[in-house]
């Protein structure tokens, strides 16, 4: 007992050594000083919460040197011996999926996600985390499925169902549907007739277009749909069907007829947010 009580003593002073060093912002000499006073007497908490946090102050954003993956796994290492310590702290597992976040060890937490749906397949937790991984990483598709997993799993909150859509509105919008809205396809009844023919904005690498373009928008709209069957009065969601059909329409710049009804149902949709504002009472 005696000698535990000095090890602990010891480790203690090597503690509030590191504590110095890490005010000072040396957060390697920090590291050592934690390191010695967990070899002195395993197992306290702070310890490895501080040497955690120590490996986190050298990590460096976006690379991939070395040096950064030994202090991602030196951070790593520190915040799950503080879950074994004290399992009951969430403080070791937020910090631990922060890490994870941060290194950009994206693979990593879509396998744990992944590992805690086997469990629990309808775990809105461990579905949260893969949209965020998913969106992230850079996978928007498989952020696209884990977002309707998440409307599917929650069928009555209009939100969830309401997200699908603007998901996808943004991924068109962004993926060559923002130059297309002053196009019109019909020709010019007053255009010279010599006049080279009417030729549509162009698309660009990457864009979303053919099938896509179809396919997408009325995939958003089914699931806008669904959130206007749970809350009627959702004008956000409304607003969104109009801009989809928009979009939609855009795959079809060189067939004026298939254009025109994506157009004519956006209007529909316009003339419905219109008639809700005109019959909305008034200030009394």
């Amino acid at each position: 007992m005696l000698t535990s009580g000095c090890s602990e003593l010891q480790a203690r002073r090597h503690a509030r050594a590191g504590n110095g060093h890490y005010q000072d912002g040396d957060y390697a000499a920090a590291v050592r000083e934690y390191e010695a006073a967990d070899e002195r007497y395993p197992g306290l908490f702070v310890v490895a919460l501080n040497k955690g946090l120590a490996c986190r102050q050298m990590m460096m954003p976006g690379s991939k040197a070395p040096e950064q993956e030994h202090a991602v796994d030196c951070a790593l290492k520190s915040f799950q011996r503080m879950k074994e310590i004290k399992p009951e702290d969430p403080r070791g597992d937020q910090l631990y999926v922060q890490t994870l976040f941060d290194a950009d060890r994206f693979d990593t937490l879509d396998a744990m996600y992944q590992e805690q749906l086997k469990a629990k397949p309808n775990d809105l937790a461990a579905i949260n985390g893969l949209i965020s991984v998913n969106s992230r990483a850079d996978r928007w598709s498989r952020a696209l499925e884990w977002s309707m997993k998440r409307a599917d799993v929650e069928t009555k909150d209009s939100e969830d169902q309401y997200a699908v859509g603007v998901m996808i509105f943004n991924r068109l919008f962004q993926k060559g549907g923002a130059d297309k809205g002053g196009y019109l396809p019909w020709p010019d009844p007053n255009a010279d007739p010599k006049a080279p023919p009417k030729v549509p904005p162009p698309w660009t690498v990457g864009d979303v277009v053919g099938n896509e373009r179809v396919r997408l928008p009325e995939l958003g709209i089914s699931y806008l749909n669904r959130a206007l069957a749970i809350r009627p009065d959702y004008r956000e969601a409304i607003a969104y069907m109009i801009l989809l059909y928009r979009q939609k329409a855009y795959a079809f710049l060189e067939q004026p007829e298939q254009w025109q009804a994506c157009i004519d149902e956006s209007d529909k949709w316009k003339a419905k947010v219109t008639a809700a504002a005109t019959a909305a009472p008034g200030p009394t």
